[in-house]
């Protein structure tokens, strides 16, 4: 018998569960037969792989070793495998396509583009809400493609590895329960809101605090954020007139929540597309970018606030590939 990957995703789901019985129940398979198959591999390769005892099956020398170069090996079989059905088109035996995206404009509408673009492959969408988990999800291989959004700062820094293109780049707008008396206003100035009491999403690797806290400093104020809210929780709260929110400029209308711009654009978003350098999507970049620039704009025809806004100002700043 020649070791084949197959016998080493055996070997992998084997020290992942941390015994036979728990991996023969991922797999599938029943425990006397994963039981069978280990031994054939053992025997291919010399040794014992792993350590069997009542409390579980523990890797050897041999097995670490083994593990080592399998873990090594198994994700760039499976990159020629994807990138092969993403050349040809091939539609038998359709390989995912591990999508990633954080809330925004990009996230559900892009996959639809993906399945055009890539008829061969079969896109599936993570959501993830913290910027740089989705990011790290890119670098290991665990993903494909993000898209993120990100408030705009000077110290913000991708992780090596990673191709980037800037979709867009826009004004955050303040979210105003409709019952709010500057609702009425066609835009405000932050320092208005320095009595405000604020809802923030919690920390998402994005920047919002440190970008609004700074942006806060330079009108002269510093925030009372009473509310650590997910978009859900900060929704109710702003509609129930209990706090003000920062949102996208695609912000969705939500009944007694009024989106309103802040006078010179203090806070920024950028929404990016993700991309490992050495993976299969890095040479279709330039068209996957195409495509979401398709997907944003639809997102910012179904903004009427933001279309308000880009009628008297310049759009903040074209792509920029990196």
């Amino acid at each position: 018998m020649d070791l084949e990957v197959r016998h080493l995703k055996v070997v992998c789901a084997i020290a992942d569960a941390g015994s036979i019985t728990r991996a023969a129940a991922a797999l599938g398979v029943s425990q006397p037969s994963l039981t069978a198959q280990i031994r054939r591999i053992e025997r291919v390769l010399g040794g014992a792989l792993f350590a069997r005892s009542r409390h579980g099956a523990a890797p050897t020398a041999l097995g670490e070793f083994v593990l080592a170069r399998a873990r090594s090996v198994l994700p760039s079989i499976e990159a020629i495998q994807r990138e092969s059905a993403l050349h040809t088109g091939s539609t038998e035996g359709r390989r995912p396509l591990r999508y990633v995206a954080t809330p925004g404009p990009l996230a559900v509408g892009l996959v639809r583009e993906l399945q055009e673009l890539f008829p061969g492959a079969l896109p599936t969408l993570r959501t993830e809400p913290n910027l740089a988990t989705a990011a790290d999800l890119v670098v290991s291989g665990q993903q494909d493609l993000a898209a993120v959004a990100e408030y705009v700062r000077p110290s913000s820094e991708l992780p090596p590895g990673l191709g980037s293109a800037v979709v867009a780049t826009e004004p955050v707008f303040v979210l105003l329960p409709q019952v709010h008396p500057l609702a009425a206003r066609p835009e405000l100035r932050l320092a208005e809101l320095a009595d405000a009491e604020w809802t923030l999403a919690a920390s998402q690797g994005n920047g919002l605090f440190d970008s609004f806290t700074a942006s806060c400093a330079r009108a002269g104020f510093t925030p009372r954020v009473r509310h650590d809210a997910e978009a859900g929780a900060a929704r109710e709260l702003i509609a129930d007139g209990q706090a003000v929110g920062l949102g996208q400029a695609t912000f969705r209308a939500t009944p007694g929540i009024v989106p309103r711009p802040l006078v010179g654009s203090p806070l920024r978003i950028r929404h990016l597309l993700l991309w490992h350098r050495q993976g299969a999507l890095s040479a279709h970049a330039p068209a996957i970018a195409a495509r979401a620039d398709r997907v944003y704009a639809t997102a910012v025809r179904r903004s009427p606030h933001y279309l308000d806004w880009l009628a008297e100002n310049p759009p903040l700043e074209e792509r920029r590939p990196g």
